[in-house]
């Protein structure tokens, strides 16, 4: 039996006893413990799907080309070589590039009065 399967079978034995506790609290005469327990069912429930489907999308994950997984491994190296020795968590992050439309923005316009060269090399490079 597959982790898959494994997963699938313990979804569909809370969502039994989810639907039992739902019975429970809509039966007349029922107690305050009876609610609570649906609450936690119904919590437990919640984080075993999303579970499942964390556990998809990572496997969906490595199936990514790997030209795009080298580039962003080469990306994290480089990142990490540039902040040794410290502290800080490694990330990369590239900006967006600006739009046209963008352009009536007042930080976009500082930033071409500050640096027109750049902004005009940006412009060239769309």
């Amino acid at each position: 039996m597959s982790s898959r399967d494994v997963k699938q079978n313990e979804l569909a034995d809370i969502e039994l006893k989810l639907a039992s506790a739902r019975q429970a609290v809509a039966a007349p005469g029922a107690s305050e413990r009876d609610k609570a327990d649906l609450k936690l069912l119904e919590q437990e429930y919640l984080a075993a799907r999303r579970k499942a489907i964390r556990e998809q999308s990572s496997a969906t994950d490595e199936k990514l080309p790997s030209g795009t997984k080298q580039k962003v491994d080469k990306k994290l190296d480089e990142a990490l070589e540039a902040s040794f020795p410290g502290s800080d968590p490694v990330s990369f992050a590239e900006p967006a590039p600006v739009n046209e439309k963008d352009r009536s923005l007042p930080e976009v316009k500082l930033a071409d009065q500050q640096a027109p060269q750049k902004a005009a090399a940006a412009r060239k490079t769309k």
